[in-house]
This record gives C-alpha cells, structure tokens and sequence, in this order.
C-alpha cells in the first residue's frame, strides 16, 4: 500500500497547519486511523484469510465492517463491531462449508450485531459450542446485491475474492435517559467491556437498543455515541493448507477521516468512503500538499482516492525455477466503484464505465507495462495480459480487486487463473526472466483528478484555483502488493518446505499538483 514517508507533525510545520486544526485525511504512517482498507482476501481453493482488528485505545469503538466481491466492489456482508477499549478482534475468510461461496468464521467473544452465525435467508450462519465453552460462528456471505440487478456473472463465488473496508463510527459512551430505575440508560461501553473471563457484560444490550431502544429511532443513533478519534489498526494474512505458506498483508490505515459519530444500523451501506471529510493531505515534494475536493457528492471519496492516487506501480518479479519460484502482484481499486457505476458514469479519473451484461471486461482501464531483469536489460512493449479481456485491449486491467501472476500460469497465493476458455481470478502476465521488476503505469489521458482548491507552500498564489492544468493529480487510486513463494525441493520427500512473503508496491505520484 501507498505509506506516507513524513510524519504528520512534519507535514504540518511545513504546509502551515496543525494536527488539530487541518480538519483533512491522511494516510498515517504509524499505521492507525479511523478507516482500514485490507486489500485482498481470497477463500478459493481451500485459501483462507485471517482479518485481525485490533483497538489501540482506551474508549471503545462502534465499527462498520463490510466486504466487498473482487468484480465491482459490491458489499457481500456487513455487521457492526464493537469494540471494548484496547479489544482485538479476528476472524477467517474461507469456503462455506455448505454452499460454494465465501463466509467468515470466528471464535471471538467482541460484541457484533448482529451476532454472527445468525439467520440470514437461503445464506444463514451457524452456531457451534466447543468443549472448552467457546462458540464457533459462521456466517456466510451473500450475492444480493448483484444477483438480483441482471447481472451476467451473479453466481455466489464472485463472493471468494475480495478486499475489506473497517470504518470507525464513533466512541462508546453512556447516556442518562432520565428515568428513575436506570433500567433505559444506554452504555455502549459498558455494554462491550469484557469482564475477567474474558466474555462482554451484555452484547444482548447492544442489538436490543438497535430494535427497540435509543437507536431504533433515527434521530438517535447517535445516543452515547461520541465522534471517531482513531487509533485502530488491521493485520491480515492469507494461507493455503495445501501450499503450506503464508503470506502477511498490512491494511492502510486513513486517520482524520470524520469529525462527527456516523453511528448506522446493521445493514445499512452508510457509512461508506463517501461519508468522510472532503480535505485531504497528500505527500508531494518533501511537504504535503492540502486538497479540498469541493461539495459535490463525490466529493468525499474523491478525498480517499487522493490518498491512494498513483502514477505508476513498481515491484519485484522472482520467477527463479531453480526454486520453483511464484510471483502475484495484487492491485486493488478501494474506490472504483463510485466512479464506473451509474447511468452518468465513468467520472475521473476512471475512463470506462461498468456493464452488467459484461460484468468482468468491462471498466477496463489500459496501463502501460515495462519489465527489467536484474542487470538492466529490458524488454521491447510487451502484448499484456493473458487471456486478454474480450473486446479489449491485451494492456487493460478491468478488476477491482486484481491477482496478476507473473510469468507463470501458477498463482503464488493459489488463486484460480483464466485461460481462454475458463474464467478465473488471477490473469497471467507474462515475464521473460528469472527475476527483475516491473512497472505498470496509470497514464491515459483521463487518468486525472481535478481538486477545488490546493494550499501549497510550493503554490503560486491563485494559479491552482483557476487553471485546471495545474491542478491536476495523475493516475489512479491503487493499492496492494507484491506476494512472493519459493519451494525447496531438496527436502526430505514428502515434507513441505515452502516460502511465502509480500512486499508493499512502490508508486510514483506526478501532476502538476504534486511537482
């Protein structure tokens, strides 16, 4: 994922505004904030993920965690989180057991609503009690949200691939609702906090106020529900049984990204990376450079893609066949879909909009491919991708969550690849050595974003408010990274010996904005 390389303590001093007053996102290098976008998890092929959530403060948190499928970026699951003060919360992402796509399983005693392993129509969860008093939940994914708006591709396993977004809603607190006996009092917090065994005082609470109490009213959801302070960070890691490797994935984390408690119920879509503040700060040229993305409804979310707004990815390929070795770079888009869907879409910096008859080649965005061995050789332009997207260009990435494998037709996370003739996750992009790098660029001429107005100790005064040339910010929102495995195979026959480990892509950020 992109990393800022300044504090923002520097970054302040330097654009000429403090911490408390800049009122802008950002994405912190110290890896904590009020939003984590995990950029992959996949459960195919007996792949499982695990999500780790983790409170590093001492008030607890109301939090939206939502999935989001590989194609479009449509929500497969959502529930509420709440965290008591210092509470860490995991789970897997793997094949349900009784159907053919992704769901989630957990040990966890954190307080969701609703609870996990609940019904939930034709994709109910379970329930299971364990010998040592534990309960194991599962609770399966759900297609709804594509499958029944004409989809071409509405099959429950665009389910299996995705990324993750958390978003803080807001502090628990409490609240004195005035009656004698207290018994209406509501207090989140203490409602969340785990007592010695380990177990919170009343998670019941939590989904009663929601159906019949405080919340269920909508001018109250926001009842001792204080405004989102941060602090939250996400550790996830992926894992095949079969491959015996295990590869470790940072999430971003966006600090300053709301002021105010956006407190929703279960299942509703809000908030979503539209509902943040509208400023943004962006590293540029040893400062950071302070973006305001106007009042329009994109307006937040144009915010968030500044953040992840690169030029150009670069990484790492290692192919070596003296050791068996895989290379898959992942590139997810955690914004594309409010720019591609919609009868006005696309919007920029996006250029292609999205078809439900065409669901997996259509959105497709052309890049530019440049390959190097170790010792500076190059290769000529290269054809793209394989199998190319249909109608498209062999250069086009058409995802919104995308497994590319490296010179190979093998995935190093075990993700399925297409063929000609048999859709699958990953794509092939083929690379003529043993290792190198590579580099894909985002540079078609609709790659830009346009900002309302930019503060800049480096800025002209006026000019990036009233010439659109000099306010534009190149590229596109991209984040992921590059996942590596070996295989030792002069070990003794019959034990696995495998290696697995990732590397966050480096970027390149250009536009007159940000030189």
């Amino acid at each position: 994922m992109k990393k800022n390389l300044m504090s923002l303590a520097v970054a302040a001093s330097v654009a000429g505004v403090t911490a408390t007053s800049q009122a802008a996102m950002y994405l912190n290098p110290e890896n904590t904030g009020q939003v984590l976008l995990f950029p992959f998890y996949n459960a195919e092929q007996g792949n499982q993920t695990s999500i780790h959530i983790v409170n590093t403060t001492g008030k607890g948190k109301a939090v939206k965690v939502r999935f989001m499928e590989y194609v479009n970026s449509q929500e497969v699951l959502d529930f509420n989180l709440y965290l008591s003060e210092y509470d860490h919360f995991s789970m897997s992402i793997f094949q349900d057991p009784n159907g053919t796509g992704g769901a989630i399983v957990t040990r966890d005693n954190s307080c969701t609503v609703p609870a996990l392993g609940s019904a939930n129509g034709d994709y109910s969860g379970s329930t299971t009690t364990n010998a040592d008093g534990s309960i194991t939940r599962i609770q399966p994914f759900v297609p709804w949200q594509y499958d029944v708006t004409g989809e071409a591709f509405d099959s429950v396993t665009r389910t299996l691939v995705g990324h993750v977004e958390v978003i803080e809603m807001g502090v628990l607190g409490s609240s004195d609702m005035g009656t004698t006996d207290k018994t209406d009092d509501v207090t989140p917090n203490a409602w969340a906090t785990h007592d010695a065994t380990g177990v919170p005082a009343n998670c019941a609470a939590l989904g009663a106020t929601w159906a019949v109490g405080a919340w269920a009213t909508s001018t109250a959801v926001n009842t001792a529900i204080d405004a989102p302070t941060g602090g939250l960070y996400g550790l996830s890691y992926h894992l095949n049984a079969a491959d015996a490797a295990a590869f470790g994935i940072e999430a971003a984390a966006i600090a300053d990204w709301g002021t105010a408690a956006n407190h929703t119920g279960p299942g509703s879509l809000l908030p979503s990376l539209t509902s943040g503040v509208a400023e943004s700060l962006v590293p540029a040229s040893g400062e950071y450079v302070k973006f305001n993305w106007g009042t329009d409804s994109l307006a937040g979310v144009d915010a968030v893609s500044s953040l992840f707004q690169v030029s150009a990815i670069m990484n790492d390929v290692m192919i070596n066949s003296d050791l068996n070795g895989l290379t898959d770079w992942v590139i997810t888009f955690p914004t594309k879909r409010y720019y591609v869907n919609g009868a006005d879409a696309p919007y920029a910096p996006f250029t292609k909009a999205y078809s439900k008859a065409k669901p997996t080649t259509s959105a497709c965005e052309v890049v530019t491919i440049n390959q190097w061995d170790r010792e500076e050789a190059q290769t000529t332009p290269i054809n793209g991708f394989s199998p190319p997207p249909p109608g498209q260009t062999a250069k086009s990435i058409c995802l919104e969550t995308n497994t590319i494998a490296a010179g190979s037709s093998v995935s190093a996370l075990n993700a399925s690849v297409a063929t000609a003739t048999v859709a699958g996750t990953a794509v092939t992009l083929p690379f003529p050595y043993a290792e190198g790098w590579q580099k894909l660029g985002f540079t078609q001429t609709g790659h830009k974003m346009y900002p309302s107005t930019i503060t800049s100790t480096n800025a002209t005064a006026g000019n990036y408010s009233t010439n659109s040339d000099l306010r534009a910010l190149h590229g596109l929102p991209a984040m992921g990274f590059g996942a590596y495995k070996y295989v030792n195979g002069t070990v003794t026959a019959g034990a696995l010996n495998n290696y697995g480990f990732t590397a966050d892509h480096k970027t390149e950020t250009s536009g007159s904005a940000v030189s």
